[in-house]
């Protein structure tokens, strides 16, 4: 019974709504305005019911194609939760150990990674690069991807840091097929989609015809483009190469909210944060961000991948789901869903931010230099720490390129300040002639650099 009210309220939800505008509407309609993005779908629920399911814009700006609630985007990261639950599948089949080294599955890999568990991949606590240094326009079989992954240098001893890496779940993927003999997508569609009645989920197949399928655009110096080919082996990794439509995430949280699918022993585990070597929490369990956000906090996860951008946020105090799907790939997914949040619900509204002391002058100064030289291309890989050279290339270069594109540095002030697992946090906001960065920094024991992100916001006072 449970089931047809979830598929009655999907039902509902296709439904055009009453033209009277709501706060949500008017929200929404603003942020896209001020974004410029051209097409946008949320979709909220509680306690196991769909609330709202609903498009805005264009899913197609040649054709002029409206976004629906049915409407399909690729998820992006946010697909690394399908692909924990699918691990968990097996673990539950007894088929796999969480705390067995990756080579017991795929004995293949080199005996380097013989202390990386699958525990450790799920983790993101591996040492595995960020991603594989292959070319995104190349097709290449499992083994051959596989192949590249393990020719790289790891970046750390497993388990002994925390560092975000799509590779660790593309691995995942593999391990999926060496076991189960399915391809992962074909696993969830059979074990996840179809019992929680995610009708239209299925794997990226850009040659195959696929009713309501969203365009993805990416913003250059001459506007919106359409999002660059690239290869099927690229769009097929188990890092998250799926189409999700809004009521397919409606139904997937309603399916989490419930504990369906999954033993309570399955979803205990991936609530678990990680835990590395120095014996400290970091906060990220399966597939999943952590934040405190009440008594029992926040998971929430985001998602870029070809023109798109994906966020999904569980406040599990509220039972409350916002995922938010934009076919931008500038599009702050992040800031909308926390917005929508926060109208639904009030004391889940953020504050402004606003800048905080600064106790270390030097430390600014480091910032401000830091980010001229990413510019000029004048960092030393001797300066990171945990860093394999492959990684602290990639990483620079991508910094480079979008700090270049902003003018002069105009403003850098000190926004948040933490001690974690060792190293101490911080979050500088620096202001340029032609946009506004948060500078996300870990400086290690030593004073290197332990993780480095740098990401744009939409104002100074965007809340943290």
């Amino acid at each position: 019974m449970k089931n047809k009210r979830f598929f009655l309220a999907v039902a509902l939800a296709s439904l055009p709504l009453s033209a009277r505008a709501d706060v949500v509407d008017d929200y929404l309609q603003a942020a896209m305005a001020r974004q410029d993005i051209p097409g946008l779908a949320i979709a909220v629920t509680r306690e196991g019911r769909l609330l709202r399911a609903q498009g805005y814009g264009f899913a197609n700006l040649e054709h002029k194609v409206p976004v629906h609630a049915d409407t399909l985007f690729k998820s992006g990261a946010i697909g690394m939760q399908l692909t924990a639950a699918a691990v968990m599948l097996l673990v539950e089949d007894g088929k796999i150990r969480l705390d067995d080294s990756i080579r017991t599955y795929l004995p293949e890999v080199p005996e380097s990674w013989q202390p990386v568990t699958i525990r450790h991949l799920l983790n993101h606590i591996s040492g595995i690069p960020a991603t594989p240094n292959g070319d995104f326009r190349t097709d290449y079989s499992d083994e051959q991807l596989l192949a590249i992954i393990t020719k790289q240098d790891l970046n750390f001893a497993a388990g002994s840091r925390w560092r975000f890496s799509y590779a660790d779940y593309i691995v995942l993927g593999f391990m999926i097929k060496r076991v189960s003999g399915e391809y992962y997508a074909d696993f969830l569609s059979r074990r996840v989609f179809v019992p929680l009645g995610m009708r239209t989920a299925r794997a990226i197949d850009e040659l195959a015809v696929i009713p309501n399928r969203a365009a993805g655009y990416e913003r250059r110096e001459k506007g919106l483009q359409n999002a660059e080919w690239i290869s099927s082996t690229a769009n097929s990794t188990a890092d998250g190469s799926l189409y999700l439509s809004p009521l397919d995430y409606a139904a997937w949280a309603e399916g989490m909210a419930s504990g369906r699918i999954l033993r309570p022993s399955s979803w205990a585990e991936i609530a678990k944060p990680a835990r590395i070597a120095a014996g400290c929490a970091v906060p990220y369990g399966f597939g999943w961000h952590q934040e405190k956000a009440g008594a029992r906090g926040a998971w929430w996860h985001a998602g870029s991948w070809q023109g798109f951008q994906t966020f999904a946020i569980r406040y599990l105090d509220d039972n409350l789901t916002v995922t938010v799907f934009a076919n931008s790939d500038d599009a702050d997914a992040d800031a909308i869903a926390r917005g929508v949040a926060g109208l639904i619900e009030p004391k889940l509204a953020r504050k402004p931010a606003a800048a905080i002391e600064e106790r270390d002058p030097q430390m600014k100064q480091r910032i401000e230099r830091l980010l001229g030289d990413i510019v000029q291309d004048r960092t030393r890989h001797a300066d990171f720490v945990d860093f394999a050279k492959l990684d602290y290339d990639e990483l620079t270069a991508m910094q480079r390129q979008s700090l270049s594109a902003l003018g002069a540095l105009q403003d850098v002030a000190l926004f948040d300040r933490a001690a974690a697992c060792g190293e101490t946090r911080y979050r500088y906001r620096a202001r340029f002639e032609k946009g506004i960065v948060e500078t996300r920094i870990a400086i290690a024991a030593d004073g290197r650099i332990g993780d480095l992100e740098i990401v744009p916001v939409g104002a100074w006072d965007a809340p943290l």
